[in-house]
């Protein structure tokens, strides 16, 4: 098969969507589980307090960005396969 110069692969693009979106859960499976182990760990102090407050800040929304970034693209990766499928039957 030669190489595609233009256009798309759909099954790859619609695989590509779907690949991307799983990956978006596992962001939010891995930050939701790192959630659990800090709540689970015992410390307490001025650090623990400070610590607690970033990862509830910054870095739990800087994962939740990631998901919800890789989740759009997924989503738009699934919506231009459709759209070059239903021209492609046109």
């Amino acid at each position: 098969m030669p190489a595609i110069t233009h256009g798309m692969d759909i099954a790859q693009v619609q695989q590509l969507g779907t690949q991307l979106m799983a990956r978006s859960e596992e962001v939010k499976t891995a930050a939701s589980q790192l959630q659990g182990l800090l709540d689970g760990t015992p410390w307490l102090g001025p650090e623990a307090e400070k610590f607690r407050e970033e990862w509830n800040g910054t870095h739990m929304a800087a994962l939740n960005q990631v998901a919800a970034a890789l989740a759009d693209a997924g989503q738009r990766a699934q919506i231009h396969a459709s759209e070059q499928e239903s021209a492609s039957n046109q």
